[in-house]
C-alpha cells in the first residue's frame, strides 16, 4: 500500500488512516501536524437490485451533546467553595494589595487596545496579515506557549491562506451563531471546517481576554484554571468529557468562577491574574 502524505507539512510517515467514507474516499490524520483531511477519489456506489430488500445499519458516531442549560448547573459556583477556603482567598487577597507591588507591564495596555479594535468586525478585514502571525507569536500581556505548530502551518499553508482561516477562526469565535462555550468546542474539537492548525485554546482564550477585556482573564488555559481553583480556593473543578463538560464550557465557566472569586479591589483582570497566581504559590 502506498504511503500516505500530509497535504499540509509534507510529511508521510505520521499519517494514520482514520477511516473509509461511505463515499469511498479515506479520512486520515497527520500525528505530526494534527491535521485531518480526506483523500481519493469517490466511488460511485453501486445500484442495488430492484428485488433487493433495503436493510438499515447503525452508524457510530460522536456522542450528542448535552445542553449548555442543562450541564451549567452541574458547575461549581461560589457557593460551592467551602467558607474557610473563601476566606483563606480573602485573606491572600489583603495580604496581596498590601505587600506585592503591582507594576503594569506598559506594553501591554497598547498592545491590548490594538488588538481589540484588530479582532472587531471592521478590523479583522482591514488588519495587515504580520499583525494577525504577531499576535500568535508574541508573549505580551499572556503567553501561548510553543508556537511552533502555528508557526509551521502558516508556512506551509502560506500567509494568505493562514491569515484567512485566521479571520474565519476569529468571527466564528466572537460573531458566530450559538453560545460561546460551544463556538469555541467546535474550534478545538475539529468541528470548525476552516480552522487553523496551531490556533488552540491558548490563542482562542488570548483572543477573548483581548476582546472582553472585562470579562477574561489572561488565564489561556483550562489546566492553568483548574489548578489555581484547587490551589487557592480548594475547590476541585470537573475533567473535560465531549458530551457535556466540554472544552470550550470548562475554559469559559472556569474564568467566570475565578473572577468572581477574586472579586474587586483590582486594578484589572492582569492584575487579578498576577494575583491568582501568585496565590497558588503560598503554603
Amino acid at each position: 500500500m502506498a504511503l500516505i502524505v500530509c497535504p499540509l507539512c509534507v510529511r508521510e510517515d505520521d499519517v494514520q488512516l482514520v477511516r473509509t467514507l461511505e463515499d469511498g474516499r479515506k479520512e486520515a490524520r497527520c500525528d505530526d501536524c494534527d491535521f485531518a483531511f480526506v483523500f481519493g477519489a469517490p466511488v460511485e456506489a453501486k445500484k442495488a437490485p430492484a428485488t433487493r430488500k433495503r436493510t438499515s445499519t447503525v452508524r457510530v458516531s460522536k456522542p450528542s451533546v448535552v445542553p449548555i442549560a442543562v450541564v451549567a448547573k452541574r458547575f461549581p459556583t461560589v457557593d460551592d467553595v467551602e467558607l474557610v477556603a473563601r476566606q483563606r482567598g480573602d485573606l491572600l487577597k489583603q495580604q496581596f494589595l498590601a505587600t506585592v507591588h503591582h507594576a503594569p507591564d506598559p506594553l501591554v495596555a497598547p498592545h491590548w487596545t490594538k488588538y481589540r479594535w484588530v479582532f472587531s468586525a471592521d478590523g479583522l478585514e482591514k488588519v495587515a496579515i504580520a499583525d494577525l502571525k504577531y499576535f500568535a507569536d508574541s508573549s505580551i500581556g499572556a503567553s501561548t506557549g510553543d508556537p511552533t505548530a502555528f508557526d509551521k502551518a502558516w508556512v506551509l499553508l502560506g500567509e494568505f491562506e493562514a491569515a484567512r482561516r485566521i479571520r474565519s477562526v476569529t468571527n466564528q469565535l466572537l460573531r458566530g451563531p450559538g453560545e460561546l462555550e460551544d463556538r469555541m468546542t467546535g474550534l478545538l474539537d475539529g468541528s470548525f471546517a476552516q480552522s487553523m492548525p496551531g490556533w488552540d485554546e491558548a490563542l482562542l482564550t488570548k483572543t477573548l481576554a483581548v476582546a472582553d477585556p472585562d470579562r477574561f482573564l489572561p488565564v489561556v488555559t483550562y489546566a492553568d484554571k483548574k489548578a489555581i481553583a484547587a490551589a487557592v480556593y480548594g475547590i476541585e473543578l470537573p475533567v473535560v468529557d465531549e458530551a457535556s463538560l466540554t472544552i470550550g464550557r470548562l475554559a469559559v465557566w472556569s474564568n467566570d468562577l475565578l473572577v468572581a472569586l477574586a472579586g474587586d479591589d483590582f486594578d484589572d483582570l492582569h492584575h487579578a491574574a498576577a494575583f491568582l497566581r501568585w496565590a497558588a504559590t503560598q503554603d
